[in-house]
């Protein structure tokens, strides 16, 4: 729980903010992998710094919906892809749900430690390796990705999966901040 952005309880939110309920809900059903409200239905995580602005939360679940289901990406690469965020950003909360869903869909404890430590596995197929390291590229980086990283991933994944892990990076950067701002780690 953060003490900066403390979990507003569920009978006090606005109109505005009981939105985010009703997203959440439709974009994790009612048996998520992860913890993302409290026993008396307070929001955590990013979610308790967002109903602090209540007009954004609308077009942030729109674009959060948007990046992490456009199905460009399979379901492993994208993981390790958001996992290459949490080792530059450090959001524990983050880091908690996607070591969860990465080992739901099949990441092995030792692929998830090492992505999150921003390192590659040995056992990631190639395309799995590229998307890692441009996620990682672009998570750590202030600017261009380097030339040889676009000719490799170019060659494995093509431009349209190259575009993808750009916004699927940018996504949880924009998350990971909102986490940062707020010191908010994972949840006991």
């Amino acid at each position: 729980m953060s003490h900066r952005f403390p979990p507003i309880p569920s009978i006090d939110l606005s109109p505005d903010q009981r939105v985010a309920t009703t997203k959440l809900s439709q974009m994790f059903g009612d048996n998520p992998v992860f913890k993302y409200q409290n026993e008396d239905g307070s929001m955590i995580g990013p979610y308790s710094v967002l109903l602090y602005t209540p007009n954004l939360i609308e077009p942030w679940f729109g674009l959060a919906s948007s990046v992490t289901k456009q199905g460009i990406l399979e379901p492993r690469g994208k993981e390790l892809a958001i996992l290459a965020v949490t080792a530059v950003y450090e959001a524990p909360y983050v880091l908690y749900a996607h070591h969860l869903i990465g080992a739901s869909i099949g990441l092995s404890e030792e692929e998830i430690s090492n992505a999150s430590k921003g390192r590659l596995s040995d056992t990631l197929t190639e395309s799995e390796a590229v998307t890692f390291s441009i996620a990682y590229e672009l998570a750590a980086g202030r600017g261009p990705l380097s030339e040889s990283s676009w000719n490799r991933a170019l060659t494995v994944l093509g431009r349209e999966k190259i575009a993808g892990i750009a916004h699927l990076v940018s996504g949880y950067v924009y998350t990971s901040i909102l986490l940062n701002v707020g010191a908010i780690g994972a949840p006991e």
